[in-house]
């Protein structure tokens, strides 16, 4: 069975970020979903994280736990999607917060390593 593309999002994450930033909390949580269907699509959450891991320097793996992942990847990993999303750029930095939030708030389970965040963008992917 396929888990929630949103699964590995608390709503009222998702919510404060949305509020923070003058998006309306469906919208993001609209955003937040299409995001992550869209990776699920193309290439794939497993094979996306595999390739990151790969090309970056350093592992942009910093937690993980049965139902997600957490990474710090470059910012510059954030502009492709969010130009193919064409969000604009409140809703751009609404989705930045949320998956940064939601990362800071990940379960002591996925020993998220929460000093790798403050030098990249965090990036919370839902496993099928």
């Amino acid at each position: 069975m396929t888990r929630d593309e949103l699964a590995a999002f608390d709503e009222a994450v998702v919510g404060s970020a949305a509020t923070d930033h003058g998006v309306a909390p469906e919208r993001l949580t609209d955003i937040v979903r299409t995001h992550q269907s869209n990776v699920r699509e193309l290439p794939g959450v497993e094979d996306i994280v595999y390739e990151w891991r790969n090309y970056f320097h350093q592992d942009p793996l910093v937690g993980r736990t049965e139902g997600a992942y957490y990474l710090a990847l470059p910012d510059h990993v954030w502009a492709e999607f969010t130009d193919d999303l064409g969000l604009s750029e409140t809703e751009s930095a609404a989705l930045l917060a949320a998956h940064d939030a939601q990362a800071r708030a990940a379960p002591s389970e996925a020993g998220v390593e929460t000093e790798r965040l403050d030098g990249d963008a965090a990036l919370v992917l839902t496993r099928p």
